[in-house]
């Protein structure tokens, strides 16, 4: 089960622990995952989420998975929703992913939000993983998301090269 947390939600007590308390009674649910609202550049909605309102809701799933242990929320996550990467080429989940549409042939950019997110509020639950994770340094020296771009680079380089 997945959900997007959205301004409105946050403002109703309760709202989070009451829709993860409902499916995780649910046998056919193993999983209850939450990302947190994208809005695109100039959008000006409710469901957007402030500053405080994104250190509210990880707060709040910190404790809901101790509560609920189906609420599935790594620790990698729920940092990354706190230090989103800041554009696409900073995103590991961009990077690597090639969306399309329902149609199977346009291709949809730069992320699966397409248009203009503002990725300094990405929501994305595998983009807050991977940017967590990207963060890591390896024998506290190299960060992860180094020797991705290297890595990325290199690939890129022999494509062009074999094409």
């Amino acid at each position: 089960m997945h959900c997007t947390i959205t301004g409105p939600q946050l403002r109703r007590p309760g709202y989070l622990f009451d829709f993860a308390n409902f499916w995780a009674r649910r046998e056919e649910v193993r999983n209850i995952w939450f990302s947190l609202f994208t809005p695109q550049e100039g959008e000006l909605s409710e469901e957007r989420l402030e500053a405080r309102d994104r250190q509210v809701a990880v707060a709040e799933l910190a404790r809901l998975r101790e509560k609920l242990p189906k609420v599935n929320m790594p620790s990698a996550v729920l940092d990354g929703y706190l230090h989103p990467p800041v554009s696409p080429q900073e995103c590991i989940f961009a990077q690597t992913t090639n969306c399309i549409s329902a149609n199977l042939t346009t291709r949809i950019s730069p992320c699966q939000f397409g248009g203009k997110p503002v990725c300094s509020e990405c929501g994305c639950m595998a983009s807050a993983g991977l940017a967590s994770i990207g963060n890591h340094k390896l024998a506290g020296l190299v960060r992860v998301s180094s020797i991705f771009d290297v890595s990325r680079k290199l690939g890129d380089k022999f494509a062009k090269s074999a094409a």
